[in-house]
């Protein structure tokens, strides 16, 4: 009896694996949970990609809500996104985080396709991301007023999940 259990004991495994792997694949990729939801943004004194002498810290964020954006000249879903940004900048502030770049590079792609940006953070080691746990580039996390991230977005932000997901959840903020 013992020797027919162990002879199917490795079948039972890979079947065991197997039902993981597609409870796994029914997952949905951009709904990534974050430990850092209805948590602070993280402390943090990066230079300011712009202005390389100025030193930006959680006191240069803004006391309404507003979207923190990590971004890179060597990313095509953010600069497919940035005409996005372009428009919700002119109702909503956002915040930059110029991930893993060269800092050239990224001050050239905000001169030519334009800056969304309120401030942008020089997070050439990717210090910053790395506390808040990104995956890659593009990511966007909404920030309430009081800086405490309320919603992480990881990949392309597009215009559906603009107004379906991000733009409702701005309104409950507001009215808090």
């Amino acid at each position: 009896m013992k020797k027919k259990l162990l002879f199917f004991t490795p079948l039972f495994m890979l079947l065991g694996v197997c039902i993981l792997l597609i409870a796994g694949l029914n997952q949905d990729p951009k709904k990534l949970a974050s430990a850092l939801i209805d948590k602070p943004v993280p402390e943090f004194y990066q230079a300011n990609l712009l202005e390389p002498n100025q030193t930006l810290s959680l006191k240069n964020f803004p006391k309404t809500p507003f979207l923190l954006n990590v971004w890179g000249s060597w990313c095509g879903y953010c600069k497919e996104e940035h005409p996005l940004l372009m428009e919700i900048a002119k109702t909503l502030p956002i915040i930059g985080i110029d991930y893993r770049d060269n800092p050239q590079k990224g001050r050239e792609m905000l001169k030519k396709m334009g800056n969304p940006f309120l401030l942008t953070i020089d997070d050439s080691q990717g210090e910053l991301a790395m506390k808040l746990g990104v995956d890659g580039a593009p990511e966007t996390y909404l920030v309430d007023a009081n800086g405490i991230i309320r919603y992480r977005h990881s990949g392309l932000l597009d215009r559906e999940t603009w107004k379906n997901v991000f733009l409702p959840k701005i309104q409950e903020l507001v009215k808090k």
